[in-house]
């Protein structure tokens, strides 16, 4: 818990740098880039306790794609929502609409996503099967 702390206020504290940096050299691109991947840090973070226990299981891995498509993909989407005014396909995005929801969103979807990522991976246990292909 004090680990987590500790990190949460550097991850916070560099936000202000970049932030900083960006009003004075008006280059937001950096500050764009860390304010998208600090919230899948955070999220990385709140799943690493139960990754640890899993990996700790004696079973076999397994990832649980369902999840990952139906919850992982949309989250990525709106984690990199800010990123998308700075790839070739922005002069096709409406000028401010994402800009109204956008920070607090892309938040949100960010932790959400670092913490599927892990948590989308678990471990079976297997099924012995013999060599004439029946369940023992």
């Amino acid at each position: 818990m004090i680990f987590a702390a500790f990190v949460l206020d550097l991850v916070l504290y560099y936000e202000q740098v970049f932030m900083a940096e960006a009003k004075a050299t008006f280059e937001h691109f950096p500050a764009i880039l860390y304010s998208t991947l600090y919230p899948v840090s955070i999220g990385l973070l709140f799943g690493l306790p139960a990754f640890v226990q899993t990996c700790a299981a004696k079973e076999s891995w397994s990832f649980d794609w369902i999840k990952f498509i139906a919850f992982g993909i949309p989250a990525l989407m709106g984690s990199i929502l800010f990123l998308l005014y700075y790839s070739p396909a922005a002069e096709y995005l409406p000028a401010m609409s994402f800009f109204y929801y956008g920070s607090k969103l892309s938040s949100i979807c960010g932790i959400a996503f670092g913490y599927l990522v892990l948590s989308c991976w678990k471990k079976q246990a297997s099924i012995p099967v013999s060599t004439d292909g029946t369940v023992r």
